[in-house]
């Protein structure tokens, strides 16, 4: 699935929202339904900041990082 961003790039995300918390400096980096890209934590519902998505180059097992 593609969201576009606020910077106006398509990204690839995987298509299942995530609950996270907002985390300056956090490890992942998720995109919001709006196209904010922020950084934070999956965590679990009732300890969540929001939902989004996780970007697909992250779980993507065919891309190298």
């Amino acid at each position: 699935m593609w969201v576009k961003t606020k910077a106006g790039k398509n990204m690839p995300v995987d298509p299942q929202f995530v609950d996270f918390k907002k985390i300056k400096g956090g490890k992942e980096r998720l995109v919001l339904p709006n196209g904010e890209v922020v950084a934070g934590e999956r965590c679990k519902a009732k300890e969540a900041d929001g939902y989004g998505y996780i970007s697909h180059f992250a779980t993507c097992p065919g891309y190298r990082r």
